[in-house]
């Protein structure tokens, strides 16, 4: 486990860094030293439009040629309020689950629509290794990227582990969900032992990528919940197409042998039809924390029951939220083990929800 007195340097971008980090530290702890966490960003100025952050895909010319890409990151902290526990971070963005990629299957670029995917049934996925291929060309720019950004981090920005994927939405990415449901009646024996496979490649990825960052760092990812050890958002999408009960037969396991790899695991559980599987994924000992994705047309606070519960079961929760979502939060949630995630319309207002939390924590 990582040591919690470790003081954490000032970021260009982000001044009272230190602070922020304690109030993580205490997150994953389940405990609260003045407020929740609650990442408050705004644009500088309403007049300026501030350029894509760390969510630009890096596509091949990127990896060759990362000078554009890297000033218009660095312009986006320039241009970006990062009010309360909002932090500068970048991570190596292939779009989702590149652990495949680094496998072989084929993985496209959209710049246009700054989007990628991977291609099905291109590779037979009945015969992989399920390992590393050291000169993948996408697993060697990975590497390439995750140095260069951990080389500019320090004293700037916190650097981050690439979205990696895991289980079975790393198998359906090779051969598709329908086929994955076929071998899930068909071929059951064989899932369990790709899955047990799979997680050998996967830990030798998450391992080697977060030795390139640079010591002190912690990590994230994607999902901003930072870690002042080793964390990812584990996540299971493709669990939507299942019963509860198959679920329980082939992921749980495997989720939680992917949580002890970690020291703050945290769930991506996204969209409605995933919560039947809530209640196998809170019975995970060493899971930290859940983050909640309502998905389109479903209102934040329609799930802060779901939320309750979650807190409840002594699990931390992160949500994405209007600023107009934070009083409902506020009266229903404990400010222990809560991070919110919100974009106000100007640094004042961003200020304003800040100081909001302090009473929240004064009230509970």
């Amino acid at each position: 486990m990582p040591d919690t007195k470790e003081t954490h340097v000032p970021l260009e971008y982000k001044p009272d860094w230190d602070q922020c980090a304690e109030r993580y530290q205490a997150f994953w702890d389940g405990e609260i030293i003045d407020r929740p966490l609650i990442q408050a960003f705004a644009k500088k100025s309403t007049n300026e439009t501030v350029p894509k952050g760390w969510w630009r895909i890096l596509d091949e010319k990127a990896w060759n040629r990362p000078e554009q890409t890297i000033r218009e990151v660095l312009e986006f902290f320039e241009r970006t309020h990062f009010g309360g526990d909002a932090y500068p971070m970048w991570f190596p963005n292939l779009g989702p689950g590149a652990i495949t990629a680094f496998m072989g299957n084929p993985i496209h670029f959209d710049d246009a629509s700054d989007t990628s995917w991977q291609e099905h049934g291109v590779l037979d996925y009945a015969r992989l290794p399920f390992d590393l291929d050291a000169e993948n060309p996408v697993w060697v720019a990975v590497q390439r990227l995750t140095k260069l950004i951990a080389e500019l981090s320090p004293g700037r920005f916190v650097a981050g582990v690439c979205d990696l994927g895991l289980g079975a939405d790393a198998l359906a990415a090779i051969g598709g969900s329908e086929q994955l449901c076929l071998d899930l009646l068909e071929e059951p024996d064989l899932v369990k032992a790709r899955l047990a496979k799979l997680r050998i490649a996967w830990e030798k990825c998450y391992g080697t990528l977060f030795s390139l960052l640079p010591a002190n760092n912690g990590s994230c990812c994607w999902l901003p919940a930072w870690s002042p050890g080793k964390t990812y958002p584990l996540q299971n999408d493709f669990s939507y197409m299942i019963s509860a009960e198959m679920f329980r037969e082939f992921f749980l396991e495997d989720l939680a042998a992917h949580c002890a790899m970690l020291d703050h695991p945290i769930y991506h559980l996204d969209g409605v039809g995933a919560v039947k599987h809530l209640d196998a994924i809170l019975e995970i000992p060493s899971l930290r924390a859940i983050q909640w994705t309502p998905g389109p047309g479903n209102p934040l606070c329609n799930g802060i029951p779901m939320l309750k519960k979650i807190q409840d079961a002594g699990k931390g929760v992160f949500v994405y939220a209007a600023p107009n979502d934070l009083d409902a939060l506020m009266e229903s949630l404990s400010p222990k083990g809560i991070i919110v995630n919100l974009w106000a319309s100007s640094p004042e207002e961003a200020e304003a929800l800040v100081a909001k939390t302090f009473r929240w924590a004064m009230a509970r």
